[in-house]
């Protein structure tokens, strides 16, 4: 089977993050998908404009735009910080804006928070963004007591997350125009 290429970014860097574990439940639940570019991000610096050239652009940067470039769309799981968007999530978005990299591509959102409101207000605060460098949004998906809904390697231990993260991707493969979920999930 072809793997449909979708760029993953996830904007936290802890090693067990709630945002981790939501992208390896993407990739569980999608045999059909390939997330690419989510273990360039800690090697992403941060932008600096006068290395936005061709002879001093970073080859993180390259590798990351022509990865964005190929992909058929993009995931981004982002936390939220001091109700903004994490510095990592926006610092990876700000290096893509001099390229096309998710123009006209659909881009799921999802956020997770042990917290009430499941990182909504990081999420939000990423859509100008988005929309400035011509993304197509997919309605996005806020995990709320995420920590008790899906465990640390990516396991949903929860129905409602489970069939939100059903909804989603179908939309997103919808969006792509090529069927990612299993048959069984849609």
């Amino acid at each position: 089977m072809e793997r449909t290429t979708v760029l993953a970014i996830c904007g936290s860097l802890r090693e067990s993050s709630l945002h981790r574990a939501l992208l390896t439940a993407v990739e569980r639940r999608t045999p059909g998908l390939l997330l690419v570019g989510a273990e360039l991000i800690r090697d992403l610096p941060l932008l600096d404009p006068d290395r936005d050239t061709p002879a001093r652009l970073p080859s993180a940067v390259r590798e990351f735009r022509l990865l964005a470039e190929s992909a058929r769309g993009a995931i981004i799981s982002s936390p939220e910080y001091v109700h903004s968007a994490s510095g990592v999530t926006k610092n990876a978005l700000d290096w893509l804006a001099a390229s096309t990299g998710l123009s006209g591509k659909p881009v799921l959102l999802m956020s997770a928070s042990p917290g009430q409101t499941g990182g909504i207000r990081g999420l939000a605060a990423l859509v100008p963004t988005l929309l400035a460098l011509d993304a197509v949004l997919v309605d996005p998906i806020t995990v709320s007591h995420a920590s008790a809904r899906i465990l640390p390697d990516g396991e949903v231990v929860d129905a409602g997350l489970d069939l939100r993260l059903d909804i989603a991707l179908e939309q997103l493969s919808q969006a792509i125009g090529r069927r990612l979920v299993p048959a069984h999930l849609g």
